[in-house]
């Protein structure tokens, strides 16, 4: 079994549910995510172009789409610590660790990130691709990092037992993060930057920080986080990134964090590139990931080692953060 610790879908459950859609897991998602062995994921709050005009309206826009589905939807079970996770499974439910794809939305006002916590929210970035006033996201200043007021976030969420994630900041607020953070970091969709010279990728400096904090890193199967040249991005170019970090940090700081995308729209890619797809070949969505364990194995991968990278890493590191 998998858990993917990135996934958007809440952004599509928002936009079909203001159509006047219901249903949207059921209809939508849940089917594909078994057909792939997903029994988890990390599901994220993420403020996407054009919407961000106002963070704090879509915001609210997406809490109370997810409420209203989440209500409707008994198949489906929001955990906070890996108690929850275990009684999940038990009851057959697919499991949805809540997450924050940016944190734009706090503007200048900290405590807001207590409406987010008892939203169920356990799993933050600071920023999307955006330098807002906590930190520089990978499109913002080179040369500006975290802020006074996203320091003292970071030391904040950790206070609140919530998961510190790097993924989509510059290496200026990664290494301010580094340097306030006293527990597991994680980057949670970011892949190597020795086999794809992306901004969101690692480099080996990066990936050997976060091993010494206890994190993880996640696989991501976006297209370009692959490979920057289009006839690489294949899932035989993903399962180089796997076998790389693998060999710089190790097992046990291996995870996934798929990022699949095909089912929105490919407008927040105009930032990105002009290319005309988000996906890696060979894993157009979470129902291709069957393949990418046989291949995996094959490589060299034992099962024991498949078992941490697809879900125990996670579930240790919700362990020892979230308890």
């Amino acid at each position: 079994m998998i858990f993917d610790g990135h996934s958007d879908i809440f952004t599509d459950v928002t936009i079909k549910r203001l159509e006047g859609e219901t249903d949207v897991l059921r209809k939508y998602h849940l089917p594909r995510l078994r057909k792939g062995g997903v029994e988890g994921g990390c599901f994220v709050l993420w403020v996407d172009p054009p919407y961000t005009s106002d963070y704090m309206k879509r915001t609210e826009q997406m809490m109370q789409a997810i409420d209203a589905e989440l209500k409707e939807c008994d198949e489906v079970a929001i955990v906070h610590n890996t108690k929850e996770i275990a009684a999940a499974k038990e009851n057959g439910k697919f499991y949805i660790l809540m997450g924050a794809e940016g944190l734009a939305s706090l503007g200048e006002d900290i405590e807001k990130l207590d409406k987010l916590y008892d939203f169920g929210v356990r799993e933050c970035m600071l920023t999307w691709n955006e330098q807002n006033a906590l930190a520089t996201g990978v499109q913002g200043d080179t040369a500006r990092g975290l802020t006074t007021l996203g320091k003292q976030v970071v030391q904040r969420m950790e206070d609140k037992k919530m998961i510190v994630d790097v993924s989509h900041l510059n290496e200026r607020s990664f290494w301010d993060v580094m340097g306030v953070a006293t527990k597991p970091v994680i980057a949670s969709h970011s892949n190597a930057k020795a086999l794809s010279n992306a901004a969101r990728n690692l480099t080996d400096e990066q990936l050997k920080a976060i091993q010494e904090t206890g994190g993880l890193v996640g696989l991501n199967s976006f297209n370009l986080f692959v490979s920057q040249n289009i006839k690489e991005q294949t899932i035989d170019r993903f399962v180089e990134h796997a076998a790389y970090i693998a060999d710089k940090i190790g097992v046990s700081h291996l995870a996934f964090g798929f990022d699949f995308f095909e089912f929105l729209s490919t407008d927040s890619m105009k930032s990105y590139s002009d290319q005309d797809t988000s996906y890696t070949v060979g894993l157009e969505d979470c129902s291709k990931l069957p393949t990418l364990l046989e291949k995996l194995k094959k490589i060299g991968f034992s099962q024991a080692e498949l078992e941490q990278i697809c879900y125990k890493n996670w579930h240790h590191l919700i362990q020892t953060v979230l308890g």
